[in-house]
This record gives structure tokens, sequence and C-alpha cells, in this order.
């Protein structure tokens, strides 16, 4: 590209700049055809001008030719590498055109050139966060804020970079920093909806989800998240009309008909049920993903509806397009179980005795997935001495904020490596995060249920806190997580095998922790506690050094959300309905009966077709 300079003659100056302002009042009234009339006759004066090259690349990428545009811009950035203005609109025509990591490339290349402009900064971080990069899209938009903090989805990025990672309260605190550039945007609303809905500030939840209704009547998604709140916190019927009229809007009667279908018992004639079988009439027409919402749905349907063979068959078809998507591996995952108990031994636990973070004492409730976590945390927010924190990413952030102990878990370094400091700051880290969405009492329950894997290591971090191990039978247990559309969230549960052996890396955990902490780990049987819930809760009290209180037997009052898989179920009294469930499905568990072997009775094994 061969450059002339541009007009240095004040006249000549003042008409290209009347020119351009021309060019532009036709850009901004869709003329384009004008402004690249116009455009062609300035460059036939300053031929291969950067500055109008780059212009008429725009004119083009808007006028419907994005590749010209793109092939210009490329020309513009090859002879001006540092010209940051050209690597950001070269990345967005990029980026319109899917090309991801080719507009990553020219962002971070801009952002190089110029820290200070804002909008390489967004634009660099808003790619990082659509290809699930959070951790770096996260200084990027905070650094963009800085230099510019009007543009609205600079904010809702930055939350949806904080809520992915775990931060909540960071998100939360991004939206309403985003409310106060635009407090009528609806977009805001939906997502501080979405936030404090898992943040379990139900209340507050769902008063921007209304306010996003009065400001947009049809916004789908605040009629969604406006259901789950209702239903979190109890209004079953409420939640119900909530998420039928969404249902009716445009894009959105699958997610809503789904939820409401796993929200309350089918009947053949529930309004939700009838509209899922006619969705169901096109269900080819469907992206696998959406198609396994809808077989997962159905298969809860068929299930209250007592046709077994059915429900199996759409559970089964839900879990290999969930599979497809999220593929799974199970030998990792067994590696790091094995790993982890040879590596908490009780040489180790006496070694480090005098580690950790003292003052706080946090209830870790853990086990498998649908194991019982939810009924026992939900009972256990009910006593006066307790705060409630729910399924936090807690302990997995501690962990990433130790790179020793991950060097020595991944055997990168020996294990005699490891100080006591490694675990007190361990637990102060697990401290800030508690701290930090607004957790301060000394006894707040953790019921992520993945916890079981880390107990030897928390116990050590945190020598004042407790473990309860939930277990359930394996076939109700397994069988419930199965059934489950986890999505990318828990891909082991597609698959029988997979559950199986990850059921026995569990056992394995379980009989470890309570050998080597036999006064910090309790395991609880979850049939014993719907049997005998006060029996129960009397010995966990007392385990954990907690006095008696009747309120815990009354936890379907709380006014906590539960936003879990087990929202409807906690809602009810204790009940026992769940044990034995595996029974209806008899011959068809056979493929997880073999898997389990001995942790089945012969009389079990039987009724499963062996």
């Amino acid at each position: 590209m061969t450059r002339t300079a541009a007009p240095t003659d004040a006249a000549a100056l003042e008409a290209v700049n009347a020119e351009l302002a021309r060019i532009t009042r036709h850009q901004n009234a869709g003329r384009f055809a004008e402004a690249g009339t116009a455009l062609d006759a300035l460059l036939e004066q300053y031929p291969g001008h950067p500055r109008l090259i780059h212009l008429k690349a725009l004119n083009l990428a808007q006028s419907g030719n994005p590749d010209m545009g793109m092939a210009l811009l490329q020309d513009v950035v090859a002879h001006q590498p540092d010209d940051a203005v050209a690597l950001v609109d070269l990345g967005t025509l990029l980026a319109q055109a899917g090309r991801m990591e080719e507009a990553r490339e020219q962002f971070e290349a801009a952002v190089e050139a110029a820290p200070n402009y804002a909008l390489a900064q967004a634009n660099l971080g808003a790619a990082l966060v659509l290809a699930k990069d959070y951790a770096r899209a996260i200084p990027r938009l905070e650094r963009a804020i800085a230099l510019d903090g009007s543009v609205l989805d600079l904010h809702l990025n930055l939350a949806q970079a904080y809520l992915r990672t775990g931060n909540i309260q960071h998100s939360v605190d991004a939206l309403f920093r985003a409310l106060a550039v635009d407090p009528n945007a609806i977009a805001v609303h939906v997502n501080l909806a979405a936030a404090l809905y898992r943040r379990e500030r139900h209340e507050t939840a769902e008063h921007h989800a209304r306010r996003a209704i009065e400001l947009g009547p049809r916004t789908g998604e605040a009629w969604l998240h406006l259901g789950n709140i209702l239903a979190a916190s109890g209004r079953m019927d409420k939640a119900a009309d909530a998420l039928m009229t969404a249902a009716a809007l445009p894009g959105m009667a699958l997610s809503a008909l789904a939820r409401l279908v796993h929200l309350r018992k089918t009947r053949a004639d529930s309004p939700e049920w009838t509209n899922l079988l006619k969705l169901a009439e096109q269900a080819d027409s469907l992206a696998d993903e959406a198609r396994a919402t809808l077989e997962f749905a159905l298969g809860k349907g068929f299930d209250d509806l007592g046709e077994h063979g059915t429900a199996f068959a759409h559970y089964a078809e839900g879990n290999r397009l969930t599979r497809k998507a999220h593929p799974y591996d199970s030998r990792p995952h067994t590696e790091r179980a094995v790993r982890m108990r040879s590596l908490v031994s009780p040489a180790l636990l006496d070694r480090h005795k005098d580690a950790g973070l003292r003052g706080v004492a946090p209830i870790f409730v853990c086990g498998m997935p649908r194991s019982g976590t939810t009924l026992m945390e939900q009972m256990l927010s009910r006593h006066p001495e307790v705060q409630a924190g729910g399924e936090m990413l807690a302990a997995q952030r501690s962990f990433q904020s130790s790179p020793r102990l991950r060097a020595v878990l991944e055997e990168r370094e020996p294990d005699a490596s490891l100080q006591d400091d490694d675990f007190t700051s361990l637990g102060e880290e697990y401290q800030a995060f508690l701290h930090r969405e607004g957790l301060r009492r000394s006894r707040v329950t953790d019921k992520l249920p993945g916890n079981q894997l880390y107990v030897g290591l928390l116990a050590l971090a945190l020598p004042e806190a407790r473990f309860l191990l939930m277990r359930r039978h394996p076939l109700d247990c397994l069988l419930s997580n199965w059934v489950q559309n986890f999505g990318t969230n828990q891909p082991v549960s597609t698959d029988l095998a997979d559950l199986a052996e990850a059921y026995r890396q569990f056992d394995l955990n379980a009989k470890h922790w309570a050998a080597v902490l036999p006064d910090r780990v309790r395991e609880v049987s979850y049939e014993a506690l719907v049997a005998d819930p006060e029996g129960m809760a009397r010995e966990v009290l007392d385990f954990l050094g907690l006095d008696w209180s009747p309120d815990v037997l009354d936890h379907t009052t709380s006014s906590r959300q539960v936003n879990t898989a087990s929202v409807a179920q906690v809602r009810e009294p204790v009940y026992g309905t769940s044990v034995a469930r595996w029974r209806r499905y008899g011959a068809h568990l056979r493929p997880l009966a073999e898997a389990l072997g001995d942790f089945l009775s012969e009389e079990e094994r039987a009724a499963c077709g062996l």
C-alpha cells in the first residue's frame, strides 16, 4: 500500500474534515453507497492513506461486504501494526464473522499497543468471556471499567465472568454498578435476579425479576427467573403461574415447561405436560442441548405417570446427548482420589497438627450429589447458631491460591515440602471467600458435595471444622444422579458405569476420612435421617457441639432459597418416598448393579435382573 501524506494546508484540511463529516452523516442514515463514493473520491486525492482506507473498510463491512472490509483493514494493520483502533476494528469484524480466536489475537495486539485504550481492553475481555477464559477476562474488564465505566456491557460481561467463577457477590457488585449506569436496563435487572438467586437473597432477587417484567412485560428470562425464585422460597403455585407465563413467550417454552415438570408431580392433564408433549412432536428439529432438556423432562413426566420403561428410555437418550456434548473420562478423577488418600496419612495429620486457622468452624455437608446434602443443610439452617452458605466454591478457590499444595498433589514436589503455613494460608483464603460472600458467623454450612474429596486438607486448614458425609443407598443415589440433567456441571452422571466408579471412590474416601479423623468426620445415613428425623438430628447436633433446637425439624419454613435439584423435595416435610425408588426400574438398572458389585445384596442384585 503506497501511502500519501495527509493534507497540511489549513484550507485543505478543513475541506477533508467537512467531507468526512458528510460521509459520517451518510453512514448514520444508512446511505453506505453514497459514503463509499465520497470515500473513493477522497482516496483519489490521497491514494493509500491509512485513515481513509480504514474508513472505507468499515463502510464496506457496514454495507454488507465484511470480507472486503477485513482485507482492507488487514492491509492497514500490516503497514501500521501499532494502530490500536485499526486492530480493534479488525478484531470486531473477525468476531462478527465467528473467527473468535483470530479476533482475540487482534484485541491482544491492540491492548499491547495501547494499554489505556478502553475499547481494546473491553473487547478483549468480552472475547475471553465468550471463550470461557474467565480468569483472564476479569482483569481486562476491570481495567476497561477503570478507563471508562460508562459502558453498560462492560459491567454485564464482568458480572458474567464473576458468576461463572463462583464469585457470586462480586457478580452482584458489578451488576449494581451497572444499575448506576442505567437504572432501567432490563438486562441488568434480569442478571441481578439470576445472581441474587444464586446468592440466596430471594427477596431482592424477586424485586429485580419483577422490575425487569415492569420494564419489559414480555421478557421471558425474567419470568423464568421469577418462577425459579418463587419455587425456591416455597411458593409453588405462584411459581407455576410465572413459568407458564414464560412458556408462552418467544423462545422460552422448552426451558419453562421443563422446569415446571421438574418442580411438581406431573398429571396426565397438567398444562405443562400437554404442552411439553406438543413440543416433543418437533424433537427432531431441536439442537442437541435443547433436545437433552426435552428428554430429561419427558423422563420425569413419564416417571410421575408410572410409565417407568418409557421414562428410562427418555433418560437414556438425554444422557446420551449430554455425554456427546460433554465427554467424561473417569481415570483422572479416580487417580486424584487415590492420590488424596495417600497424601493425607496419619503421619501428615500428626506432622501438621498445629497448623490451620482457628476461630472459624464451618460445617461441611458433603458426599455424592443427590445423597441428602440439601436436606441436611436445610435442617441445619434453622439452627439459631448456624448460617447457611449453600453450595460454595470456597474450597476450590482456596486451593487455586496455594501453588505448593497443588504441586504436591500433582507430585511435582515431595510431600515433605509442605509446611504448616500452607495449611494456615488455605484456611485464611477459605475464610476470606466466606467474608466476601457476607458469611461471617463462626458456624457456616458449606454443602458442595465434591468437598468429600478434600476433607483431609480442609481439616488441616480449619482445625475447628466438622464434616458430615452423607450416605444413601447406592442404587437410589446413583439413579437420582442419572435422571438429573446436570449438563456440563457433572458429566460423570451421564453414564451408569462412571457413576458406579465415582461411588466406589466416594466410599473409599469416606472410610479413609472416618478412620484418620474419627473426631471430626461423621457419616450420616439418608435413610436413617428420613426414618427418624429427630433422633438423627439430635445425634448430628451433638457431634457438631450444638445445643438441641426443635426448629431444625421445621426446615420447610426456612426463608432460604434452595437452588439445587432438590428444591421441590426440601419444601416438604422429611419423607421417605425417595427410599428404594430404584425398585421401580428393576432390570433396567442391571448395568449399574453389575458395576456396583458387592455394594448390593443378593436380593438387590436379583431385583436388577442379575
